[in-house]
């Protein structure tokens, strides 16, 4: 407050001292020049330095004492305050124009003074923004209407190994590598239009290494629309392009050792197929004459009577033996033959084959009751001649495992989804542990013997295969003495789709 006090009493001083130096230099004028007749010259001169200084009090405080000392000393000097019309006149407009000049005066007082303020808030706002910009993450720039940089942060002058000095007022097209520049320049990436882009920039640093950046550009304009430049922020990332190179070499390589390893075990298994077919085509041939051979001398033996009964049984026991053998190269062949023939893409009316299947199985039902639910199946393109194979294996089994039961029941059916039929058949049969449901697809994988089943274990291994082929998936479900479900998955394709297969 006492600072507040001592400026005012300082300001209204310098009013006083003015008017008084105004009446002292009239005073000393008067002889030679005739202050009568201007007797407000030097006191507006007070008015104005008062009210330039000091503002509106001051202005006014000096322009009523210059009304009263011009009234007293040179309207009348020496006299009673009174005046004529014409001097009353001239006072009244001294004063109006100490007023206006001091209201004047006081307004630009107020005007410099939010100037001043807003020029300091200026500065500090542009003072943080500098701090803000120099000290950011990302390179930040300028480019002028040219295409040159008129402006770099500290952060991109480092990402560029130059200092700013050696940055400004040169092109930037002139730091990105050949395939960069190009690009920018054909996609018009320092155009004058108004819009904001987003690219990945290849760099060029000061010892000729590569910067991978992203760079966002706006375009600045006035408040016209004219264009005046563009903004570019840059984000190094050069190790995530790194990485990004590194990871795609490795899946080429990857990609290349996976091709490398598929030919080999497609050769392999060309190669097991052609083995396993070979081996089980030469073995058919010795195992018929076993066979044929073991019939010949049964039926002599039987016919001279010269063997006794044990001997009789090993013979017939060869015998059986011998044609399982032969049953069982037969079914190796077929599994053999299954990866070696071609697909042959046809559309499959499901319930015509079924209904084929079906009554190609009932004839050896050996009049059992069996009670079928058969539910309308979609049509679907496959191998005819393969997906009969599924149906027969599936259904024969079916049948096979319920013929412990006085009245089996064999359910055929279907669920559509969006890319793939799912086909099932249940039966109330004596099921099976899941613990084993892995085992059920495999060559040879039996959960049941042969005493109580006959079979070679290879009929589900064909399905798997044959489905495998057609890009489906096989699975089972059951339950020891209550039935099992078996399905398989086939794709829906079109036409076009299944001659592509």
């Amino acid at each position: 407050m006492s600072n507040l006090t001592r400026s005012q009493i300082q300001r209204y001083g310098v009013a006083v001292l003015a008017v008084g130096v105004a009446l002292l230099l009239m005073l000393l004028l008067d002889p030679w020049i005739a202050m009568k007749k201007t007797p407000f010259i030097l006191f507006f001169g007070a008015v104005m330095v008062s009210a330039w200084y000091g503002g509106m009090g001051p202005g006014l405080l000096a322009t009523l004492l210059s009304a009263v000392l011009s009234t007293f000393f040179f309207l009348h000097p020496i006299s009673p305050l009174t005046l004529d019309a014409s001097d009353s006149a001239r006072l009244l407009l001294f004063v109006t124009q100490g007023i206006l000049f001091s209201a004047l005066c006081n307004a630009l007082q107020t005007a410099n003074w939010r100037l001043f303020i807003n020029l300091m808030k200026l500065q500090a706002s542009e003072e943080r923004y500098r701090r803000l910009v120099d000290t950011a993450n990302e390179g930040i720039c300028t480019i002028n209407r040219e295409g040159r940089i008129d402006y770099v942060n500290g952060r991109m002058a480092e990402m560029l190994d130059y200092r700013v000095e050696e940055i400004l007022d040169r092109p930037v097209l002139e730091f990105m590598e050949k395939e960069s520049r190009l690009e920018a320049q054909e996609k018009e990436w320092l155009s004058k239009q108004d819009r904001t882009q987003q690219q990945d920039i290849c760099f060029r640093r000061k010892d000729s290494t590569q910067l991978w950046a992203i760079v966002s550009t706006n375009t600045i304009v006035s408040e016209k629309g004219e264009f005046l430049g563009t903004l570019l922020t840059i984000a190094d990332v050069t190790d995530r392009k790194q990485a990004e190179a590194e990871i795609k070499q490795l899946t080429e390589n990857l990609e290349q050792r996976v091709k490398e390893r598929t030919a080999q075990l497609e050769a392999t298994n060309s190669e097991l197929e052609s083995f396993s077919y070979s081996v089980s085509h030469d073995l058919r041939a010795p195992l018929r004459h076993i066979s044929g051979f073991v019939e010949l001398l049964l039926k002599r033996v039987n016919s001279t009577g010269t063997i006794d009964e044990t001997s009789q049984r090993y013979l017939k026991t060869i015998a059986e033996t011998s044609k399982k053998a032969g049953i069982l190269v037969d079914d190796l062949l077929a599994f053999s033959r299954m990866g070696r023939t071609e697909m042959r893409y046809t559309l499959i009316d499901m319930n015509q084959l079924i209904r084929e299947v079906k009554r190609d199985i009932e004839m050896e039902t050996n009049g059992r009751t069996v009670v079928w639910q058969i539910e309308e199946l979609p049509a679907v393109q496959g191998d005819l001649s393969m997906i009969r194979l599924v149906l027969q294996n599936l259904i024969g089994n079916a049948v096979k495992y319920t013929q412990t039961r006085s009245q089996a029941e064999i359910a055929i059916g279907s669920t559509s989804k969006e890319n793939e039929v799912v086909f099932f058949v249940r039966d109330n049969g004596v099921g099976f542990d899941m613990r084993y449901v892995q085992k059920l697809f495999g060559v040879f994988q039996r959960l049941h013997s042969e005493e109580e089943f006959q079979g070679t274990g290879i009929g589900l291994a064909n399905v798997r295969r044959i489905i495998h082929r057609h890009r489906g998936q096989t699975w089972a479900e059951g339950t020891p003495d209550r039935g099992a479900t078996f399905y398989f998955s086939l794709p829906n394709l079109t036409a076009q789709e299944a001659e592509w297969n």
